[in-house]
């Protein structure tokens, strides 16, 4: 034991060390082997360029959502058959309101206004209130001076969601002829308007 530390540590042997077994030997590679060492050096093994990944990714990786992939084919027709989906579940929620055309009309155009980006699912919206009956009374409702369900925005995503209705032939131009002599000739003739302006 040495004095020096305090006797903590053995001392080292002294003589020839015990040598290794096979087992312990690590074998070299036969790149290793092939390959002449400079003195001074270690053996690495073969530097790899980044890839632009982790090895422990996987090796395709999504495509972020909103960012189109160059290859691929285009994603829009599952995006509006989602974006369809999301409308029909939310015009559910019109039989919350009952009785209340004034608040389903206000119901209607604020979805029709959160869908401003998604025409599939505005001119799915309109299509399914044309099929209920419901188109004429309910965007009527939107118009109706004094409704307090509905904002500007809400009047202005009305007529977009129509026009692009009209364009897809969803809503005819008798359709629109129709309503502008009915119960709300004054309010679809106002919708008229809106919708000849550029």
């Amino acid at each position: 034991m040495s004095r020096i530390d305090g006797g903590n540590r053995p001392s080292p042997l002294k003589g020839p060390q015990p040598e290794r077994s096979s087992s312990e030997r690590t074998e070299a590679t036969p790149a290793a082997k092939a390959a002449p060492k400079a003195p001074g050096t270690q053996a690495h093994r073969t530097v790899q360029t980044f890839q632009g990944r982790s090895d422990f990714e996987p090796s395709s990786r999504p495509t972020p959502r909103g960012m189109p992939s160059m290859g691929a084919p285009s994603a829009a027709p599952v995006t509006d058959l989602s974006a369809i989906a999301n409308a029909d579940a939310e015009l559910e929620l019109l039989s919350e309101f009952s009785g209340q055309p004034d608040a389903q009309g206000g119901l209607a155009s604020a979805m029709l206004h959160a869908h401003a980006n998604e025409p599939a699912s505005q001119v799915r919206i309109v299509e399914r209130l044309k099929k209920d009956g419901r188109l004429e009374s309910l965007f009527g409702e939107v118009f109706r001076e004094g409704n307090s369900f509905v904002e500007q925005p809400h009047r202005s995503a009305v007529v977009r969601a129509l026009g692009n209705a009209v364009a897809r032939g969803t809503v005819t131009a008798e359709d629109l002829r129709s309503f502008s002599q009915g119960d709300y000739a004054r309010e679809w003739q106002q919708i008229g308007a809106a919708l000849k302006r550029p």
